[in-house]
Parts: C-alpha cells; sequence; structure tokens
C-alpha cells in the first residue's frame, strides 16, 4: 500500500510550468481516487499528492502544491487556516449545507469552496487552475450565506480557527483560571498549556489572556435578530 501523500507514476514527471499543482486532502481513500482520475488528464492541473486532513500540512511541505484540493463534511476551520497559512491556496469541496459552516471556512481561509451538487465535476480543474492564478469560485449556497451573514451584521461572527483542545483552554481561560488549575483539570501538564495558550493568542492576534478572552467574546458575538438559516 502506499504511504500517505505519495506521488503516483503519472506526476512523478516533472510538471509544465504552466500547470497548477495540486494535492488532494480526503479522509477518504476513494474520493481520493476519484479525484486523481478526475483531474488526471485535465489541462493545466498536476496533482501532485493526496492524503487524509490530518496529514496535509505534512504534504503541503513535502510536494509544495500551489492549491489544495480539501474534500471534507464539514470543512475544518482550524485545518483550513493551518494549510492557508503554510502559503497555499484551500478549495474546500463539502457536502455541507450549513451556512454558518459554509461562512466559517471561507472566513478560515478558503480560496474557494464548492458544495456537492451545485458545481459541474468536469469544471473543477478550470477552479484549481483559477484558484492558481489568485481567484475564487463559490457555490450558490455558500454566496447565499455569505451575503445573508454580511446583511445580519456579520454574526454569529467566524470561528478564528482555534482546534477543539484550544477552546477548551480558552473557555477556562475565560473563567479565570491559572495556567495550573486548566492544567490539572486536564491532566496535562502545565507546559502544555502555555503551549496551547500562545498559540490562541496567535490565532486571536491577542497579547494576553485578557485580551483574548476579549477577543473570543467579541468573534463570537451574536447581534439581535441573526438568522443564517
Amino acid at each position: 500500500m502506499k504511504s500517505d501523500f505519495s506521488m503516483s507514476s503519472e506526476t512523478a514527471v516533472e510538471s509544465e510550468s504552466k500547470a497548477v499543482r495540486v494535492v488532494v486532502v480526503s479522509d477518504n481513500p476513494v474520493s481520493r481516487i476519484g479525484f486523481r482520475a478526475l483531474l488526471g488528464t485535465a489541462p493545466g492541473v498536476d496533482v501532485v499528492g493526496g492524503g487524509p486532513v490530518e496529514r496535509s500540512v505534512a504534504g503541503v511541505r513535502a510536494h509544495r502544491p500551489d492549491v489544495v484540493l480539501l474534500d471534507a463534511s464539514p470543512p475544518p476551520p482550524d485545518g483550513i487556516a493551518r494549510l492557508a497559512r503554510s502559503g497555499v491556496r484551500v478549495v474546500a469541496v463539502t457536502a455541507e449545507q450549513e451556512p454558518l459552516m459554509l461562512v466559517q471556512a471561507v472566513a478560515a481561509g478558503a480560496h474557494g469552496c464548492l458544495v456537492y451538487g451545485h458545481f459541474e465535476p468536469r469544471g473543477l480543474a478550470d477552479v484549481l487552475v483559477a484558484a492558481g492564478r489568485g481567484e475564487s469560485s463559490l457555490s450558490r449556497p455558500v454566496v447565499t450565506a455569505l451575503v445573508r451573514w454580511v446583511h445580519d451584521g456579520g454574526g454569529p461572527r467566524p470561528d478564528p480557527g482555534l482546534t477543539a483542545r484550544e477552546a477548551e483552554i480558552l473557555e477556562l481561560i475565560a473563567a479565570g483560571l491559572t495556567n495550573r488549575e486548566i492544567a490539572r483539570r486536564l491532566v496535562i501538564t502545565e507546559k502544555t498549556v502555555k503551549n496551547h495558550a500562545h498559540q490562541i493568542y496567535k490565532r486571536l492576534g491577542a497579547d494576553g489572556r485578557e485580551h483574548a478572552v476579549a477577543r473570543w467574546l467579541e468573534l463570537n458575538s451574536v447581534p439581535n435578530g441573526t438568522n443564517l438559516r
């Protein structure tokens, strides 16, 4: 069995200079095979690797793609944010229909977001090539969700990309617990708490505990009358 993010024999050949280098990310190996087959002969696209979501950043480092095609339902904001920070453009493909989830995917850094049933598979290569040029492609449900989000005053605010553990620690910080108390509560080391706190501050653009809590409350405030459904 090939290892995760292996390169197929077809893509081992040096890419044409104008081809967009693409890594396919999905936890479903059948989906990865399907996308490789769909894009394998598409002009302007060179699929250079593929693998599961948890190894996507490692795959980006290994293959240095221009675009990551991320197949996930729902699309994970934290995963998208990590990929976007690595310098690649992310095109998310999802079966998710929940408006807030779609807004969060774009807010986390997705350059494109396509909903199954609302795009033509044969046009996917064009979307990836466009993403390589810095252009965005959004399915109609995503556009609708974004418009409603803006009209409703921008709330609920998109998640800043915190992991589940970081969100848990931030809630305890907001409750007034010290790093030592958080470590005891979660049965982890105090150093681990400090490392998570550092990442939380970085993601929120905060310079300390109080600022981080204030930013979190600001991002998650829900204006009266907000309705994304």
